[in-house]
């Protein structure tokens, strides 16, 4: 099928989408999103119209977004990251959705005028196309759309031009861990339901790169595709009796019918993986800035300083404490506090406290770069806190048992269950396999 009759299919399929009852309301919907990051505070805080269960991961988790930037979600759907995404900028900044479909902006807008968000936008237009300018933008993030363009080399090169210098790329999209099977690569089903269009991980990396991008990183997050098929008209929630009538989804679509057929073909777990990507825009104003952080590691009540003691350790432990000591070789200041040893400094550092008061001890360990969290619930893989620490150099790393950097299928460490749940940050040994 030509690229113009895929669009096509694509644009027509998931406006049936928009034009659906698909809402958070509906349990089998929510258990999509939280199966790929989104804590049930975040969808609660939502329109129940921004969720239909199209997400692939929570791009907005993994950000950083500050107060004043401006933010561009691509393929902005019923403006679910958008408004999350809003407000982290807060109203100092702007974050902009990007869509094809005229009825997913309707929807978007609609759900931004329902919750009062005055400093958010909505363009119809493609996302190879961005009607924005130049260098205006702090930070692009998409979520499982990227996967739908067949030229994904004009994306990422129209991502770098209305990025400003040391802006960020942060997306969560499907990626291919090997070749699918033939009869699922033309199956238009898979490709409207993001399977088929999605290219080798470390495809995704070189056209990264070849864009003009660099600290790239393309990691597999260890979601379960099958998530998707919750959301179809056969399809339940993970939890609970499955099929249930509170579980079912109320009414289905094509995207979520088609893939859930698809799914029961093959398993897509095999093949592709939901992956977290990150890059951004070189600057030579950038690659200039002082590279040494201030690293502070915000823990839960442990026996020890770092926990590695007693009889039943957990995995994750040891290695977090191993990528903390490499920090440190690389020249960063490193700081570790423990909330049964050291409560003051919970209490004098006000960003910290005023978490721990309002989501108690379960936002625990809060990782902080310079004083501004970027990770929470979770401990970040050395490559994460490589990027984190210093974005300008490069995020070759070593893994967790000594070998160079795996961000592909195969990579040593699997990710933290609890991270995984809660924000997406997370990547540690939590099935002890290898470490």
């Amino acid at each position: 099928m030509k690229n113009e009759s895929l669009l096509s299919v694509v644009q027509n399929q998931y406006g049936a989408v928009a034009r659906s009852h698909l809402s958070n309301e509906s349990a089998a919907v929510r258990s999509v999103a939280q199966a790929f990051g989104y804590s049930a505070e975040d969808l609660a805080s939502l329109p129940p119209q921004a969720n239909m269960g199209l997400s692939c991961g929570n791009p907005v988790a993994l950000a950083g977004l500050r107060e004043g930037e401006v933010v561009v979600d691509l393929g902005c759907g019923g403006g679910l990251d958008v408004l999350l995404a809003a407000k982290r900028v807060g109203p100092t900044g702007k974050a902009i959705g990007i869509d094809m479909t005229p009825d997913m902006i309707a929807r978007a807008k609609a759900g931004a005028a329902q919750v009062g968000a005055t400093h958010v936008e909505f363009h119809l237009a493609q996302i190879d196309q961005l009607p924005l300018p130049d260098a205006s933008v702090d930070c692009v993030i998409s979520n499982c759309v990227i996967n739908l363009v067949p030229d994904k080399s004009r994306v990422f090169r129209e991502i770098l031009r209305v990025l400003k210098p040391g802006g960020r790329l942060v997306v969560s999209d499907i990626a291919l861990k090997q070749p699918l099977p033939e009869e699922v690569v033309h199956d238009v089903q898979a490709y409207v339901g993001c399977i088929a269009g999605a290219i080798p991980i470390s495809d995704y990396e070189r056209l990264l790169r070849e864009a003009g991008f660099e600290a790239v990183v393309v990691q597999d997050t260890g979601a379960n595709l099958n998530a998707y098929a919750q959301a179809g008209a056969s399809g339940c929630c993970s939890s609970g009796p499955c099929c249930s009538p509170e579980n079912t989804a109320p009414e289905s679509s094509p995207v979520h019918d088609g893939l859930a057929e698809v799914l029961r073909q093959f398993d897509a777990n095999q093949y592709a993986a939901s992956v977290r990507v990150h890059a951004l825009k070189p600057s030579d104003h950038f690659m200039q800035e002082p590279t040494m952080k201030t690293i502070q590691v915000y823990d839960k009540p442990m026996c020890c300083s770092t926990g590695i003691c007693g009889p039943s350790v957990d995995p994750v432990l040891p290695r977090f404490a191993a990528d903390l000591d490499w920090l440190k070789e690389q020249g960063h200041h490193v700081e570790r506090y423990n909330l049964a040893q050291q409560p003051q400094e919970f209490i004098q550092n006000a960003t910290v406290h005023q978490l721990l008061s309002t989501e108690g001890t379960d936002c625990l360990p809060l990782i902080l770069v310079d004083g501004r969290v970027v990770s929470r619930s979770g401990y970040p893989s050395r490559e994460m806190l490589s990027q984190l620490a210093s974005p300008a150099l490069s995020v070759l790393a070593a893994d967790c048992c000594g070998g160079p950097a795996q961000t592909t299928e195969g990579a040593c460490c699997a990710r933290d269950e609890q991270a995984k749940v809660t924000t997406g940050t997370g990547c540690g040994c939590a099935e002890t396999d290898c470490c």
